[in-house]
C-alpha cells in the first residue's frame, strides 16, 4: 500500500509542476514498503529522493527560494526528514544514510546554510538545526551513535564537523557566530558536549578510545581550545567565560582527569598528562596569567590557581 501511495504522490507533484515551474522534485524508489513526500511551496527549489531497500521513510519540505536538499537511504527502516522553512534562501542539505533504523533530522532558516550528514551502521541519529550562514558536515560509522548540532552564524558564518566511529558514541554542539569547531571521536561510549556561545571562537579536539568524556564551554570572543585525548576514561572539562583566553590539554593513556577554568582574559593554559589515573586543576581569574602542567607517570595530582 505504501508504494502506491508514493505513485500518487510523485503524479501529485507532477500535476503541481505548472504552478511551481520552477520548481524541481524527483523521487526513486527501489524495493518495498517506502514513503517519499516532496512539498514545495517557493520558487527554483529542487529537492531528490533515492530510497533501496524495505519501508525507509524520506520527507522534504521547501519554502523560499534556491534551497536544495537530497536524501539517499539504502537499507530498511531509516527515516529522513529535511525542512527547509520559509525564511530559508539558498540553503543546501544533503542526507545520507546506509543500514538499519537510522534517523536524521535537518532544519534550516535564513540564508546560505550547507550541510552534509551520513550515517553508515544500525542505530545511528542525527539532529542538525541551522540558523543562518552555517556549514556543517558529521559523519557516523558504527551503531547506536548520535549528533546533535545547532548552529548560528547570522552575521559572519560559523564552521562545524563531526566524525564518530564506533559504537554508542554521543555528541551534542551549539555554536554561535563565528565559531568554528572539529571534533572527531573513534571508540565507543564517548560523550562529547561542547556550547560555544561567542564569537571567534575555536575548538578542535580528538577522542580515541572508549568511555572518555569532553564538556567544553566558551564565552566571551576569540578563545581557543584544542587537544587530544587517546585511552579509555579519560575525563576533559574546560570554561572560558571572557575575551582571548588559550587551552591545549593532551591526554595519553587511561582515567585521566583535566579541568581548565579560565574565568578572566588573555589567559593561557596548558595540560599534558601521560600515563594512567593523573588529574590536573588550573584555575586563572585574573587576566593576562599563563599555567602549564606537565604529568607522566601514574597517579599524580597537580593544582594551580592564579587570582
Amino acid at each position: 500500500m505504501r508504494s502506491s501511495l508514493s505513485l500518487v504522490a510523485i503524479a501529485v507533484l507532477l500535476a503541481a509542476s505548472d504552478l511551481h515551474a520552477d520548481n524541481s522534485a524527483k523521487v526513486v524508489q527501489t524495493g518495498t514498503e517506502h514513503e517519499a513526500t516532496v512539498e514545495q511551496t517557493g520558487l527554483l527549489n529542487e529537492a531528490v529522493i533515492r530510497q533501496n531497500g524495505t519501508d525507509n521513510t524520506g520527507s522534504i519540505f521547501q519554502s523560499a527560494e534556491s534551497n536544495l536538499a537530497s536524501i539517499v537511504q539504502v537499507g530498511s527502516d531509516n527515516d529522513a526528514s529535511v525542512y527547509q522553512g520559509p525564511e530559508s534562501h539558498f540553503g543546501t542539505a544533503s542526507v545520507y544514510q546506509q543500514g538499519t533504523g537510522n534517523r536524521a533530522e535537518v532544519e534550516q532558516t535564513w540564508y546560505a546554510n550547507e550541510l552534509q550528514l551520513s550515517s553508515i551502521g544500525d542505530g545511528n541519529y542525527i539532529s542538525a538545526t541551522q540558523l543562518g550562514f552555517a556549514q556543517a558536515e558529521a559523519y557516523q560509522i558504527g551503531n547506536d551513535n548520535s549528533v546533535t548540532l545547532t548552529q548560528d552564524g547570522i552575521y559572519h558564518g560559523t564552521r562545524m564537523a563531526v566524525y564518530q566511529v564506533g559504537d554508542e558514541n554521543l555528541a551534542t554542539l551549539d555554536q554561535g557566530d563565528a565559531g568554528q569547531i572539529t571534533l572527531a571521536q573513534n571508540g565507543n561510549l564517548n560523550n562529547a558536549q561542547i556550547t560555544q556561545n561567542s564569537l571567534f571562537g575555536e575548538v578542535t579536539f580528538n577522542q580515541a578510545g572508549d568511555r572518555n568524556l569532553l564538556s567544553v564551554e566558551q564565552s566571551g570572543r576569540g578563545n581557543v581550545f584544542r587537544g587530544s585525548s587517546v585511552g579509555d576514561d579519560n575525563s576533559v572539562e574546560l570554561v572560558q567565560w571572557f575575551d582571548g583566553n588559550q587551552a591545549s590539554i593532551v591526554q595519553n593513556g587511561d582515567g585521566n582527569l583535566a579541568d581548565v577554568r579560565q574565568l578572566a582574559e588573555y589567559n593561557e593554559a596548558r595540560v599534558n598528562q601521560m600515563g594512567s589515573a593523573n588529574q590536573a586543576f588550573i584555575t586563572q581569574s585574573a587576566a593576562g596569567m599563563n599555567a602549564v602542567i606537565l604529568q607522566t607517570g601514574s597517579g599524580n595530582q597537580a593544582t594551580v590557581l592564579q587570582q
